[in-house]
């Protein structure tokens, strides 16, 4: 809780963690170690000594973890410091701190400057240095406190303007600033090294600065620009390939933005990823030519543009607006719509190479368009929890040849396959708490899918106490799964016996199964598991029972 008083008997002391301590508060007498070279405080330091100063050969003083108020005075004395992770500006400071810190010029690595809104006098010269003679910086965060209310907005620019790091500078990131406008250095080509950014909280900048202009930038992230509506051609810069690094883009909650002006010619030729959240306004279009993008990932805003991908994530809650003209050919293997859109579907004859289509928790999914999908390269359907969900694109059976694997959870309003029944080419088909696709399921053509391989049923409570039917499934079937029907009674011999191919059987959590008809079990089982049936683990749990005898040709048994 307290450092030890011998400690200031170690003159020679050089090194000194107090990391893992509950240390709240250091002497003044540890000034008195002249040569401490590193410190490393608690979690609970939160003021250093007044006379820290006489430290004179510190190195290191790593305040990452401690909960710092401010700065003791004349921390400018400290020539030698290397490393400084955070600096605190006080409260009702007068420039001062500042002012000491320019004269730390060797800091080097990561520095965060917190509490700027603290500074109460600002030095119109912007010529003074305070970062720019830092040259082996490579990380800086400059900070504000969230909702300070600044004064004076042209004050707030001045300050970051003096705040212009060293064009070695690697990442940067700017939070809660309150000018109406951006500093020259900010997106100055000069940052050639700059390969991260961040401007988060921003709510008083009508436009975003020419980040485009950085030669290196690879990684960009704008977060809550409240007054921006639109992003324009200032964005690119004075340059003919802005942004010819990036590789991440993502924007996120601007509420006012409503256009994205498209630079006219090459930009972004290396964005890989582009992510865009809650920007509700937004109704012009994506850059179009995104050669490299493999990731775009929309959530709670809607560009109207689909482009090449090679994985879109497609998540919101607004409709999918069906105009769009001269849109390119996707040529893509995987799209996920979360979150009740379906009007994406006009789009679905652009999707030439789209071979997983999945759709989750979409209240507003009710059926596919009049005449089918036509999608011939698409291999899976997976529909979960679309609670409105009725029906099936129509011709799947001709337009869907390539369809291998289709899944359906919680779908409660679908009744039926569409006429022609599934496409022959099915391999894969669970049916997950769909009880009045169950209720009928006699009537869903199943036994007529020779390539059907695998077949899984569960969650259904009202129905099947014996199961499966007699006809009801292929001979080439090879994986059964029957899962959580706690009604099941028993297995119907006479569905099981045609099952020649079976090799897997597993059933799981059928609390009222008490038998597996031992005698007309397929010969070809080669797998039985089953987890959680209480019933079935009393007759067939113990290997050396009446029970496990009659099963013991399956060569692997797992009974939990």
């Amino acid at each position: 809780m307290e450092l030890p008083n011998f400690v200031d008997n170690l003159k020679h002391l050089r090194y000194l963690n107090i990391s893992n301590t509950q240390i709240k508060h250091l002497p003044d007498s540890l000034c008195n170690l002249y040569n401490l070279q590193t410190l490393i405080l608690s979690l609970k330091i939160t003021k250093l000594p007044t006379n820290m100063s006489k430290l004179v050969n510190l190195r290191h003083l790593d305040n990452s973890k401690a909960h710092m108020e401010e700065m003791p005075p004349q921390m400018g004395k400290l020539k030698n410091l290397i490393k400084l992770p955070v600096f605190v500006v006080g409260k009702h400071d007068d420039g001062s701190s500042i002012k000491e810190l320019g004269k730390l010029q060797h800091l080097s690595e990561k520095l965060s400057l917190l509490n700027l809104e603290n500074i109460q006098c600002i030095n119109k010269d912007t010529t003074e240095v305070i970062l720019k003679n830092k040259q082996d910086l490579s990380e800086l965060k400059l900070e504000w406190k969230y909702g300070h209310g600044a004064k004076d907005s042209e004050n707030e620019r001045i300050l970051l303007e003096q705040l212009c790091p060293c064009t070695n500078l690697n990442s940067l990131t700017i939070t809660n600033y309150e000018g109406t406008s951006f500093p020259k250095w900010l997106g100055d080509s000069a940052f050639s090294k700059m390969a991260s950014i961040e401007l988060r909280n921003w709510d008083n900048c009508f436009s975003l600065p020419p980040l485009g202009q950085l030669p290196n930038l690879k990684n960009l992230k704008i977060k809550c620009f409240g007054k921006i509506s639109s992003v324009g051609r200032e964005f690119y810069g004075n340059t003919i390939n802005p942004f010819r690094a990036l590789e991440c883009l993502s924007f996120e909650n601007m509420p006012e933005w409503q256009e994205w002006v498209i630079f006219e010619g090459e930009v972004f030729s290396c964005l890989r990823e582009i992510y865009i959240y809650d920007c509700p306004k937004l109704s012009g279009g994506l850059p179009v030519q995104l050669p490299s993008l493999t990731k775009l990932d929309i959530r709670g805003s809607l560009p109207n543009l689909f482009l090449s991908f090679s994985k879109l994530e497609y998540i919101g809650r607004r409709e999918l607006n069906a105009s769009l003209p001269n849109s390119p050919a996707l040529h893509g293997k995987s799209v996920d719509i979360v979150g009740g859109v379906y009007s994406i579907f006009p789009f679905l004859s652009e999707f030439a190479s789209v071979t997983h289509l999945n759709f989750f928790e979409c209240p507003d999914l009710v059926s596919f368009p009049s005449g089918g999908l036509c999608a011939p390269n698409l291999s899976q359907i997976v529909i979960y929890e679309c609670k409105n969900f009725k029906s099936l694109p129509e011709r799947m059976h001709t337009l869907l040849p390539s369809l291998v694997c289709l899944e359906l959870y919680g779908c409660r309003e679908l009744e039926s396959f569409p006429e022609g029944g599934l496409p022959s080419s099915l391999e894969s088909l669970a049916i997950h708490g769909c009880e009045k696709l169950i209720y009928r399921r006699m009537e869903l053509g199943l036994q007529g899918l020779h390539s059907l391989r695998s077949f899984t049923i569960s969650n259904h409570c009202n129905e099947l106490e014996s199961f499966p039917e007699e006809a009801l499934l292929p001979p080439n079937l090879t994986d059964f799964n029957i899962l959580q029907l706690p009604n099941l009674k028993s297995l119907n011999g006479k569905g099981f016996q045609p099952l020649t191919s079976l090799k897997n059987l597993r059933i799981m959590r059928c609390s009222n199964l008490n038998c597996l008809l031992e005698d007309v079990l397929p010969a070809s089982l080669c797998e039985l598991e089953i987890f959680d049936c209480p019933l079935l683990k009393e007759r067939y749990g113990n290997e050396k029972g009446e029970g496990r005898v009659k099963i013991s040709h399956i060569p692997t048994i797992s009974i939990l």
